[in-house]
């Protein structure tokens, strides 16, 4: 007799986390859609975010950059932001390709590609694809690991 009313009384109680998870989801979901999505307030704003950029592209170095900014709300107002937050919005702003100004343009790193060898994830398209880029001499050295990784994918 008593197994069976905790169970009941553990069956009630799943019941109820279940309705607060719901009502939680709901109540996120409704202050996302008023534009409340919580958290702590960006540090480095867009405006400091365009000046930090400028200046990065004419070659100053981030902690320069750092004690140049100052945060303009929350409880640290009036202080320079850490080098690392500056460092993680510089960063997301790359990532997300947000617009630099009319004259500044933000250089693109080039993606890395690994030729290997077999089972190295790079199709047999890609490979070809870039064969046929290097077919006329103007990159030797991708030319050269293409080769090897053909001969090696060969000889396995």
């Amino acid at each position: 007799m008593g197994t069976m009313f905790f169970a009941v009384l553990a069956a009630a109680a799943q019941i109820e986390r279940n309705y607060i998870r719901e009502k939680t989801l709901e109540g996120q979901v409704t202050a996302a859609a008023k534009g409340n999505h919580g958290g702590r307030p960006k540090v480095i704003d867009e405006d400091s975010l365009l000046l930090a950029r400028a200046l990065k592209d004419r070659g100053v170095p981030v902690p320069e950059i750092a004690k140049k900014l100052t945060i303009k709300t929350g409880k640290n107002a009036g202080r320079h932001p850490s080098v690392a937050s500056l460092y993680r919005a510089l960063a997301e702003a790359e990532e997300n390709e947000a617009p630099a100004g009319p004259e500044i343009i933000a250089p693109r790193r080039p993606a890395r590609v690994d030729l290997t060898g077999p089972g190295n994830g790079t199709t047999g398209e890609v490979v070809n694809t870039l064969v046929e880029q290097t077919g006329d001499g103007t990159n030797e050295i991708v030319a050269t690991l293409l080769a090897q990784a053909r001969s090696e994918g060969e000889g396995a």
